[in-house]
């Protein structure tokens, strides 16, 4: 068989496609027996300081959930601004998540593959994760015919995560197959294309990403991966949504923007001494044509600010706001700190909040994403 792969790289590195045409609304016009295309997820731009059935997106953009009303001054602004909290759903009201008959066997076949990799490298085992957010996405862009972390409400990974109930941090790898002719008429056909990705981001990675989709499957910090699998009769669709998942929180953000995260460490001996808050300008609906056009690849968001413990200094340039509790023992986490310095400065839009273990994003134990507007 003739495999075409295209890869696209994050960081700096350009994103064109290597051979073949562009994804998307081209990917049912190729020619070619097949084409592997994969999407680097998790190598993201680092920023300063430490420069670190099927389930169906309907509709545009959420609705609304409770809201939260407080006045604040936006920077550059002489009158006062009425932001508030608020919970965007994925699709109209609604979450219709379904997964195809192969789904179960297919998704045990791709996470052996996945463990097999990690175990070459010394590495320990992910197990599948309840999270959805995998099967959410490639059924989306399945329906509407789109290559893209972004989806059409404008959404990152990180914050279909958020919404579908995501407590971890989450790092994004997704790819896709196509046969111009009817082929995928059993589960042994998806497995052996799935086994093909797989292999394509593990072993053909360099030339496109720098090895990025590789080094996403390798971290030493995954425990977790949310697989999704979609396909019609000559498209199939992959998604790795690899998990660093640490901590059983619970979240709550205040009419003032305060925000409460808590729950029980799950006995890896991980713990906190900062966190990065990241911002993203409000998504905007995007049509399967623009997602194909890209941009592809996604980002963190801007990092804007750390958040610290009482009496602790950090050498960031932006915002840094001291937390009003900062607890983070081998069994219990409670961080409460406010957002409205970086909503006073930014405005509306998604805060990204990054819990983190290390010095960079990698190093997250959060990826919880609070919408503004």
């Amino acid at each position: 068989m003739k495999v075409g792969l295209r890869l696209h790289s994050i960081g700096g590195e350009p994103g064109q496609a290597e051979g073949g045409s562009s994804a998307g609304s081209g990917w049912h016009r190729l020619t070619v027996l097949a084409f592997v295309v994969l999407i680097l997820a998790a190598a993201f731009v680092y920023i300063a300081p430490s420069l670190p059935g099927a389930k169906w997106l309907w509709g545009l953009f959420g609705q609304p959930g409770t809201t939260y009303s407080t006045s604040t001054q936006g920077e550059g602004t002489n009158s006062a601004r009425t932001l508030v909290v608020y919970s965007p759903v994925i699709g109209n009201g609604s979450t219709n998540i379904a997964y195809p008959p192969s789904y179960n066997a297919v998704a045990i076949y791709a996470l052996g593959l996945i463990n097999q990799d990690r175990a070459k490298y010394g590495l320990n085992p992910v197990i599948l994760s309840t999270s959805e957010s995998g099967q959410q996405h490639v059924d989306s862009m399945l329906a509407y015919g789109y290559f893209s972390h972004y989806d059409t409400q404008g959404y990152k990974p990180y914050m279909r995560y958020t919404l579908l109930g995501g407590s971890g941090a989450v790092f994004e790898n997704v790819a896709y197959v196509y046969y111009p002719d009817l082929h995928f008429t059993s589960a042994s056909k998806v497995e052996d294309s799935v086994k093909s990705m797989e292999y394509a981001m593990m072993y053909n990675d360099s030339a496109c990403c720098s090895n990025g989709h590789r080094v996403n499957i390798l971290s030493p910090l995954h425990n977790k991966v949310s697989i999704g699998i979609a396909y019609n009769g000559t498209t199939l669709f992959f998604d790795e949504d690899f998990e660093n998942y640490y901590v059983d929180m619970t979240d709550t953000v205040s009419n003032s923007f305060n925000v409460t995260m808590q729950g029980g460490v799950l006995g890896f001996g991980v713990s906190s001494s900062q966190a990065y808050v990241a911002f993203d300008n409000t998504p905007a609906p995007e049509t399967s044509t623009e997602l194909n056009n890209g941009p592809r690849e996604y980002d963190p968001g801007l990092i804007v600010g750390v958040v610290v413990p009482q009496g602790s200094s950090n050498q960031f340039s932006g915002i840094s706001v001291q937390a009003t509790e900062w607890q983070f023992t081998s069994t219990k986490m409670y961080v409460s700190f406010s957002l409205a310095d970086f909503v006073s400065r930014h405005g509306p839009g998604i805060y990204t909040i990054y819990l983190l273990t290390g010095s960079g994003i990698y190093s997250a134990i959060t990826s919880y994403s609070v919408f503004i507007g």
